[in-house]
């Protein structure tokens, strides 16, 4: 009878560990998920930012057009400088959207192999 007890004792126990190490796992799954969801917005964040950047880009090449027909050299090359400004910025958000889509892709296969290790 203790036997029997003890057995059942330990078949309970490791039933218990096992499921606890599923849950471990599905826990650490949806924290991947979330970080994938977070780098996932600020991967559309960055890339807003370099959208406006570029945006901002052409107005100042617009306005140094104009400003090259008006003979107005000096406010020409200001423009220019600005433009090449937000150029700039633009591919660093740019390379910023990358990293960050990079960084998400990256936790959802850590997310779908904790899912796998669940099972």
């Amino acid at each position: 009878m203790k036997k029997a007890i003890s057995v059942l004792f330990l078949f309970v126990v490791s039933f218990l560990a096992l499921h606890a190490q599923d849950d471990y796992h599905i826990r650490q799954a949806r924290s991947y998920q979330r970080e994938a969801e977070y780098y996932t917005r600020r991967a559309l964040s960055y890339e807003r930012e370099a959208a406006y950047y570029n945006r901002q880009a052409q107005g100042y090449f617009r306005e140094a057009g104009y400003y090259s027909r008006c003979k107005n050299y000096e406010r020409v090359e200001v423009y220019q400088r600005r433009a090449r400004i937000a150029i700039d910025k633009a591919k660093d958000y740019g390379r910023k959207a990358k990293n960050a889509r990079d960084r998400a892709e990256e936790y959802m296969r850590k997310a779908e192999y904790a899912l796998k290790r669940a099972r």
